[in-house]
């Protein structure tokens, strides 16, 4: 949020789109889609809801403004990869699982399964972003020359741990999260 100066000396928060939509998940992620109403975030940012209207039409709008957020920030652990492409597919896969856990990213995952489960349209952007996921990270695994069933175990469960490790293990300190990637990278890259 930037502030601006009014009259008086007073100071009034501007609140961008990007702060919206930066609300808008947290309060997914915490209470769920319901939860996601035009009062909750105003109240949630300290300013008038009307502010709202300047980015959105409506709650559907920021919905739709929501999921293609997200889907930009699903986009980034992939982005921060292929600008290492000069590595190798493990130095890949760890890069995308630090990114995934220095931002934080499975909560959002979490949160967006859980609309999806309850919106046919969310479910479908779900699907089509999870099947993106699964074919990239089976290119990796398929570069250190697994195959079959060993791949797809493999593939399988790298995307699952990613999509879920908040929400299943949100009580581990930075440092056992950042020992357990790397043991998991080791065990999942190693041949039998």
């Amino acid at each position: 949020m930037t502030q601006i100066k009014q009259s008086g000396g007073t100071r009034k928060p501007r609140v961008s789109k990007s702060d919206w939509l930066k609300m808008a998940l947290d309060v997914l992620e915490e209470g769920g889609i319901n939860a996601v109403r035009v009062e909750h975030l105003a109240s949630r940012l300290n300013v008038a809801k009307s502010g709202f209207y300047y980015h959105f039409r409506d709650r559907e709008d920021l919905c739709d403004k929501l999921l293609d957020h997200w889907l930009t920030l699903d986009g980034t652990p992939f982005f921060k990869e292929r600008m290492r492409e000069e590595a190798s597919p493990v130095e890949r896969l760890r890069t995308i699982s630090e990114v995934v856990d220095r931002v934080g990213l499975s909560r959002y995952d979490t949160a967006i399964r859980q609309w999806s489960r309850r919106d046919p349209k969310v479910r479908r952007i779900w699907k089509a972003e999870m099947l993106k996921r699964l074919a990239h990270i089976r290119g990796l695994f398929a570069e250190l020359g697994f195959e079959g069933d060993d791949l797809e175990v493999r593939t399988r469960t790298y995307v699952a741990y990613q999509v879920s490790d908040r929400d299943i293990f949100g009580d581990l300190s930075h440092k056992e999260r950042s020992k357990l990637r790397e043991l998991r990278i080791d065990l999942l890259t190693s041949p039998n």
